[in-house]
């Protein structure tokens, strides 16, 4: 009994100071790498003749993967800010037309990668106070999509690149409280605090601040110049 009882009655004593081990470790950014659909609204520009996306991309809908690396530079209990780059790459590709106006073998393709400077503000007030695993944010800045034309013989035809702002408003899901003990090991050997599974909404106007001679390139619908993104994010 007494063999049984002592080690028991250590590991009790020792519970506190084993809870107490553990301090996560400080956090400077966070990495995202997230993913959405994306039809461009081309055929928005003014003095445009005709709808030359929807006659030649058939109006396809871009699959967008955007990464980002945040840098938090101030925190305060229950709410942090900080600076975000964000870059990415999505394309649309179509059968290229003949000169009578019928398919051909070759594609042509439609090639865009948005760059985008934000500020962010995460509101983890519920993970940090409660066992609620919410953490609402915002994001807005300015943007700059790089895009470029390959015709049929995989030549560019056109590049240039279009200015504009947006916003992104959005909620994480706090992953740690899942397996406590597997995040906390993950931090004391990886530097990874926190992990967060989210969902966002990208308005943007990509439209080059309303000045003529730029392709349009906001996102169409979800009700105008919106669309969705859903991602992993890591905090360290």
């Amino acid at each position: 009994m007494r063999r049984v009882f002592f080690p028991v009655l250590v590991g009790l004593l020792l519970l506190p100071a084993l809870a107490q081990a553990y301090t996560p470790s400080p956090r400077y950014g966070a990495f995202e790498i997230k993913f959405g659909p994306y039809t461009p609204n081309v055929d928005d520009e003014p003095g445009l003749t005709g709808t030359p996306y929807a006659d030649t991309m058939n109006n396809d809908t871009m699959f967008a993967t955007l990464f980002e690396v945040d840098w938090q530079f101030l925190h305060l209990p229950g709410i942090n800010f900080g600076l975000g780059g964000q870059f990415g790459f999505m394309q649309a590709y179509a059968p290229a037309l003949s000169e009578s106006g019928t398919e051909s073998a070759d594609y042509t393709v439609l090639n865009v990668m948005p760059f985008a400077v934000l500020g962010v503000i995460r509101i983890d007030v519920l993970p940090e106070y409660t066992r609620v695993p919410l953490v609402p944010y915002f994001k807005g800045g300015i943007n700059w999509y790089f895009w470029w034309v390959l015709g049929g013989d995989g030549e560019s035809v056109e590049e240039a690149g279009t200015m504009g702002w947006q916003i992104n408003p959005g909620m994480a899901i706090l992953l740690d409280w899942i397996d406590d003990r597997s995040a906390r090991t993950i931090d004391n050997e990886a530097g990874i605090n926190n992990s967060y599974v989210f969902f966002e909404i990208l308005y943007a106007q990509v439209e080059g601040f309303g000045r003529d001679g730029f392709m349009y390139l906001s996102p169409n619908d979800l009700a105008d110049n919106a669309t969705f993104m859903i991602g992993l994010c890591l905090e360290f």
